[in-house]
């Protein structure tokens, strides 16, 4: 099979009908051919040779984020059975990573192998799957907040004895990060400081009055979150605090993110959460999808996109936006890749 590298990256020759399609398709557009990379039809074997060469957690961490995706169905298939157990392991402390490389494996069944039979019943169950795991993390944030802070009452009660054992006052009632919004904001920020993210997140969530009193301190984790590129978490965060709950500059850092994983339904609830998304914003959004597709090699799935989202401006009849213009502006992108 011939290759070519361009600007766009490594191109390749289909060996059943000679069409120049980019390496990392994994079928050709114009008759169907499937591509298989042999090489990866071990892949979870892979990765599990490179992560045993090394003890320290951030590599391994690295290791599983920057692992690339076998293209062909058959390698598919393996790497998601092997990968779909690591997910389920709450325990286990490289799960965030192997959740992150699996959602982007179930984004390119999505849109590689959409109506496989093999492949799209994990496509299908993952949104439920997904659901569980994040249920699971909530509650075993719950329950380390819970542990954390029943030493402290532990020690409270130690001191209220003492104290009324030398003859004290009685202690009627103890402050704390849980019911006082400033000493919650105090103690997030320094967590925070101190690099300590799952502790501020735990005050976050043990917070028992109106969350609206802490949304420095949201607003504070949410940021460092970004900073750091922990966007799952960042999103965790957003679903726990309650969607539209933070600045404009945050929300478009999590559109970003849903963008660049090819995420683009998600996408489209992050425009702009503060109010109805302009036509222009709207119109934008399609624009860098379309390309993002493109550029990817996805030239069909581009073209199912256009036709779908462009049913946003059927209610303009004139204009800059309406619904033909839209299609056309787009269309004239997705021609240009071929």
């Amino acid at each position: 099979m011939s290759e070519y590298k361009t600007k766009g990256g490594e191109l390749q020759h289909c060996p059943r009908c000679g069409e120049v399609v980019p390496e990392s398709a994994s079928v050709c557009p114009k008759c169907g051919y499937e591509f298989s990379n042999i090489a990866a039809n071990t892949s979870s074997v892979n990765l599990a040779v490179l992560l045993a060469a090394t003890d320290d957690y951030d590599e391994k961490y690295q290791i599983i984020e920057t692992f690339p995706l076998p293209n062909s169905k058959a390698d598919l298939i393996e790497f998601a059975t092997a990968l779909k157990p690591r997910i389920k392991k709450a325990n286990d402390p490289l799960a965030e990573a192997y959740m992150t490389k699996y959602q982007e494996l179930i984004e390119k069944i999505k849109v590689s192998f959409p109506n496989d039979p093999q492949l799209k019943p994990f496509a299908d169950e993952f949104p439920a799957l997904h659901a569980a795991i994040m249920e699971q993390q909530k509650k075993a944030d719950r329950s380390d907040w819970f542990a954390e802070h029943s030493k402290m009452l532990i020690t409270v009660v130690l001191i209220v004895v003492a104290l009324l054992v030398t003859g004290g006052v009685l202690i009627a009632y103890r402050d704390t990060a849980a019911n006082n919004a400033d000493r919650c904001i105090t103690a997030v920020t320094k967590a925070v400081d101190k690099d300590n993210l799952k502790q501020a997140r735990n005050f976050i969530v043990g917070y028992k009055n109106d969350k609206d009193d802490i949304m420095e301190s949201y607003v504070t984790l949410l940021s460092k979150y970004f900073d750091e590129g922990m966007w799952e978490e960042a999103k965790s965060l957003v679903e726990f605090y309650g969607q539209g709950q933070y600045t404009g500059d945050l929300n478009r850092g999590l559109f970003n993110y849903l963008m660049s994983t090819g995420d683009y339904d998600q996408a489209e609830n992050y425009i702009n959460v503060e109010a109805k998304p302009t036509d222009g914003e709207y119109y934008e959004y399609m624009e860098d999808a379309v390309n993002l597709m493109c550029q990817a090699g996805l030239l069909g799935p581009a073209q199912t996109f256009i036709a779908k989202k462009a049913l946003h401006f059927a209610s303009n009849r004139s204009g800059y936006y309406t619904k033909d213009q839209v299609q056309s502006r787009l269309e004239k992108i997705v021609a240009a890749y071929k």
